[in-house]
């Protein structure tokens, strides 16, 4: 007899009984049971988590929306007609109401009456003023003071133009250039044109109000920026006061700017550069305007303001707005005056 081993095996039979083989299939099916409820159960966990996050999404988004919204609430409520502002460097528009609205603009037009002047002529060359500039010089009109037969620089006639806004200057210049004021005008609308002004037109070099005679705040914008970026002109406009000694062919003139703008004027504002104030009855008080800071350069325009004091609120809160959202960081404090020491001067 073989000897028996401590493994017993099972007879065969025992895998197919009919009692294992319910107890295997109830288990089978509990099991089955169960995992279909554990899937379900994280399937609906993820539902809700994907939901939750899809919420969280949209809140975001509508939290971004109403920040926009809030951001652009808090613009400046600018009292001008028309306004315009665009960081010049990049064309980021920073600031627009009715921009192509078309307007009468007063002395602004002077912008381009030296733009065109610069560009075709000669600052060195002598301009003989004319009896019609001349005309010009009165109690209804902003004037240099020039007198018929006085012969100066085109570039003291730019700083008479710009400064005390002189209609005579502009008149003076006109004929010096082109030969007669139609000609000139002929070239500041050729101009125009090729900068793609298509809200501007111009009657006359100096602004005073004629039929036909307009532009738009984004075209003054557009045609300021490109003439601060002509040194001569940007030089001129940020000028305060400008001296032209006497000689034998003119008078003396001392020449104040009325870019309020300006350091030394009634309200600076940091980085101003000009660029032309203007005013007549029916435009109001409009002004081209520009400023830098850490090189940027922020040019805009206000059309038909009702004084000159709003003007000065709306062109500052502009520039303020201009460069925050551009931004730009705040000027630097000025630095306060200290006496050299002595050994400087050892």
């Amino acid at each position: 007899m073989r000897q028996q081993t401590g493994i017993v095996r099972a007879p065969r039979v025992i895998r197919n009984h009919p009692l294992r083989a319910a107890l295997s299939w109830g288990t089978y099916l509990t099991l089955s049971t169960l995992v279909m409820v554990a899937a379900l159960f994280q399937m609906s966990r993820v539902s809700v988590a994907q939901a939750t996050q899809s919420s969280a999404s949209v809140s975001a988004l509508a939290a971004d929306s109403a920040s926009a919204a809030n951001a652009a609430s808090d613009a400046p409520a600018v009292a001008a007609n028309a306004a315009f502002l665009f960081d010049a460097n990049s064309g980021l528009v920073l600031y627009s109401k009715n921009a192509d609205v078309e307007l009468p603009q007063a002395s602004c037009t002077k912008i381009m009456t030296a733009l065109v002047a610069v560009e075709r002529g000669k600052l060195d060359q002598m301009i003989t003023v004319g009896a019609d500039a001349h005309a010009l010089v009165g109690p209804d009109s902003s004037y240099m003071g020039l007198g018929t037969g006085e012969k100066l620089t085109l570039r003291d006639l730019l700083y008479g133009l710009v400064l005390p806004s002189g209609n005579d200057a502009a008149v003076a210049i006109a004929d010096g250039i082109a030969g007669s004021v139609p000609a000139f005008v002929a070239l500041m609308n050729q101009r125009a044109q090729q900068l793609g002004l298509t809200h501007t037109h111009f009657v006359n070099p100096h602004g005073l109000d004629a039929p036909g005679h307009y532009t738009s705040a984004r075209d003054l914008a557009a045609l300021a920026a490109v003439a601060m970026r002509n040194p001569t002109i940007e030089k001129v406009t940020s000028t305060f006061t400008y001296e032209i000694p006497a000689t034998a062919t003119h008078t003396a003139y001392h020449l104040m700017t009325g870019d309020d703008l300006l350091a030394g004027a009634r309200s600076p504002y940091p980085g101003a550069i000009g660029v032309k104030p203007g005013y007549t009855g029916p435009a109001g008080f409009t002004q081209a305007f520009a400023a830098v800071r850490y090189g940027h350069l922020i040019v805009g325009a206000v059309l038909h303001d009702p004084s000159w004091q709003v003007r000065i609120v709306d062109m500052r809160a502009l520039l303020d707005w201009g460069f925050e959202h551009d931004g730009v960081s705040p000027p630097p404090p000025p630095t306060p005056y200290t006496i050299p020491a002595a050994s400087l001067y050892q």
